[in-house]
């Protein structure tokens, strides 16, 4: 699937969502660099929209590890063979493609002389840096952000706050931990995030078994090319107890 219809799947998708603000989110998304960001510096889709397929690819792993059941019209989350928890496919949806919009505005580019093993001659080739102009964290900037145009279930921005996983840090890793006992999703985000990255993809492309997408539902217009101006972003209102 080449980057228009990736970005025509993305829109199609998130269209579907019909919640207050999802017009202005698909907008600053558009204006954004989400569409030619890469997923990762050097580790996994370190290439011009590389951002834009990871998020796919998440989507397709977490619907893989999903059950439908069609009577209920959700989702289900399974743990030998029971269910511990279920979701719309909007909270799948939404958690999934948008768990990284963090990565908007963080990616800046350099040069570094590499030798040409052919030639023998030095060459400038160009690499991703990071260049974080809204320093939030990342899951946490995620939901901020997502919170700005359109509300998230509990569900939904505790999956996305917390898809890093663990990391080591004690209070993190506690939170992590009874995050997920509360709602499962948050695991669910987590192994689709690690199947995305450690299997779907390689350094700077999908792997041959992963290279095309399931394509449905494929509508809407071509983005526009991305801005490069700063982003508009105000910081979210802090987070209540039970919101």
């Amino acid at each position: 699937m080449d980057t228009k219809n990736r970005i025509s799947r993305f829109k199609a998708e998130l269209a579907k969502i019909q919640r207050p603000g999802m017009d202005k989110l698909i907008e600053y998304i558009k204006k954004s660099d989400f569409y030619t960001a890469p997923a990762s510096t050097k580790y996994h889709l370190s290439t011009p929209g590389g951002l834009l397929q990871h998020s796919l690819n998440v989507l397709d792993a977490l619907r893989g590890l999903l059950l439908w059941n069609q009577s209920e019209n959700y989702w289900e989350y399974l743990a030998a063979g029971k269910v511990v928890d279920t979701m719309p496919d909007e909270s799948v949806t939404i958690i999934a493609l948008l768990h990284d919009i963090c990565k908007t505005y963080f990616y800046g580019t350099s040069t570094r002389n590499v030798k040409n093993e052919q030639t023998g001659k030095w060459e400038k080739k160009p690499f991703y840096t990071v260049n974080d102009r809204m320093p939030l964290g990342h899951g946490p900037k995620s939901a901020m952000i997502i919170k700005q145009y359109i509300s998230l279930t509990n569900q939904e921005m505790y999956a996305i706050w917390h898809h890093m996983g663990f990391n080591g840090d004690r209070d993190n890793d506690a939170a992590v931990g009874q995050s997920i006992e509360q709602y499962p999703a948050v695991l669910a985000l987590q192994t689709a995030d690690m199947m995305a990255s450690r299997f779907m993809e390689s350094e700077q492309e999908n792997r041959e078994q992963f290279a095309d997408y399931p394509v449905s539902d494929i509508a809407g217009e071509w983005a526009d090319a991305p801005a490069t101006g700063d982003p508009d972003f105000q910081e979210a209102p802090p987070l209540n107890e039970g919101d």
